[in-house]
């Protein structure tokens, strides 16, 4: 995080060894791997998301969704993208948050077309950018499955 000037998102030692447990537990841990190793961990879990319950600004949707937490990946592999694939082939709407330094995160997730929502409060009291992603068209408009750049 701190060499992608990100030094602030996982403060206090977060995640730590009683998260991964947790989401190992309830089976809501992955893992990304290629013939060389690991390549990122997170976390995909049904809401509803407690953090998720006040945000300055407006999801797009109401309806049941999936929450992505704790991303950690290699980059430059296409982690990201496909992390959010095995994403939304498992759910049809989905909801993210990140720190607004993420900058790698924030990119991936526009360009998968995640859109931003506003800002909301997580436990340890600071903001993070709230993002989601529905698979059917709003409104008769454009649908917002996954962009290729």
């Amino acid at each position: 995080m701190q060499a992608n000037g990100n030094a602030t998102q996982w403060p206090d030692g977060y995640p730590g060894r009683i998260d991964a447990e947790e989401d190992i537990a309830r089976g809501h841990c992955f893992l990304v791997a290629d013939d060389e190793g690991p390549l990122a961990v997170f976390t995909l879990a049904p809401g509803p998301d407690e953090t998720y319950a006040q945000i300055d600004g407006a999801w797009h949707s109401d309806a049941d969704y999936h929450v992505i937490h704790r991303v950690a990946a290699v980059r430059g592999h296409g982690v990201a993208r496909a992390i959010f694939t095995f994403a939304a082939e498992r759910a049809d709407y989905l909801r993210c948050d990140t720190h607004e330094d993420n900058a790698p995160m924030r990119r991936a997730l526009r360009s998968f077309g995640f859109r931003e929502c506003g800002l909301i409060t997580v436990a340890n009291g600071t903001q993070r950018v709230a993002y989601d992603w529905l698979k059917e068209p709003l409104d008769g408009g454009a649908s917002a499955s996954p962009t290729t750049r």
